[in-house]
């Protein structure tokens, strides 16, 4: 337990000194370019946005493991449970961070970063489709539940095992398409417009997000044929408006 928490507090400090570094890089570049100077070593678009996400994992890897370890079931069952909720939050504070930093760099450095915005879109991208694989897990998904209400309860089991066959099916179709847009990138090797990078970065959020949805999906399907069998009423899972 002890090496636990002093790694937990390691991963925290050394987020916070590379956000530190960050930081004052951003200060030296602006002091720069107001006396019209250029510096010998420029980290570029690409090693601040690197040494920014890096902070942001090391920083929300110490709660994460906090976390874990108040539940007391390892590495392997917190990833299985929250594997998505904990990649949203890295995502999520990520751009949160990022929105900040800019508007402190534009109105009192009037120094602004040109990966900012960029790497913002991309991380909502993936923030969106890792939490669509979590909402197939949770049931948290917009759905009419009309036709449940009008069922009898032994039935609900199945039709919530036909809606994941359907989303199952959906997701595999979805990756199929998605892999020949990476293929595609890999080819021809698209950039994007500020970092320069291979486009596939960016356009993998789709694969890995429908990917992930496959496995909740086929997750779901085992648990709603296990309630069936055991005539246990079937996982509702959480509702948009909770009373």
């Amino acid at each position: 337990m002890q090496a636990v928490w002093s790694w937990q507090r390691s991963a925290t400090r050394i987020g916070y000194a590379l956000l530190a570094l960050y930081a004052l890089h951003a200060i030296i570049g602006a002091a720069a370019q107001k006396m019209g100077t250029t510096l010998p070593f420029l980290l570029g678009n690409i090693g601040q946005t690197l040494l920014f996400f890096s902070a942001t994992v090391l920083i929300v890897a110490g709660f994460i493991q906090k976390d874990v370890e108040s539940e007391s079931r390892g590495w392997l069952a917190a990833l299985d449970d929250n594997g998505e909720r904990y990649a949203m939050l890295v995502f999520y504070v990520f751009i949160c961070m990022v929105i900040v930093q800019e508007v402190l760099r534009r109105f009192v450095l009037n120094y602004s970063s040109a990966w900012a915005q960029e790497t913002a879109q991309y991380a909502f991208i993936y923030l969106g489709y890792i939490g669509a694989a979590f909402a197939v897990k949770e049931r948290a998904h917009i759905r009419f539940d009309i036709l449940l209400q009008r069922l009898p309860a032994r039935l609900h089991g199945w039709v919530y095992l036909f809606a994941e066959f359907c989303t199952l099916v959906f997701a595999i179709i979805a990756t199929y398409w998605c892999m020949h847009t990476i293929e595609q990138l890999w080819h021809f090797e698209g950039t994007t417009p500020v970092l320069r990078v291979n486009k596939i970065w960016a356009e993998a959020a789709l694969p890995i997000g429908f990917t992930l949805m496959i496995v909740r999906c086929l997750q779901m399907m085992w648990r709603d044929i296990a309630d069936i069998r055991a005539g246990r009423p079937a996982y509702v899972g959480k509702s948009m408006f909770e009373e």
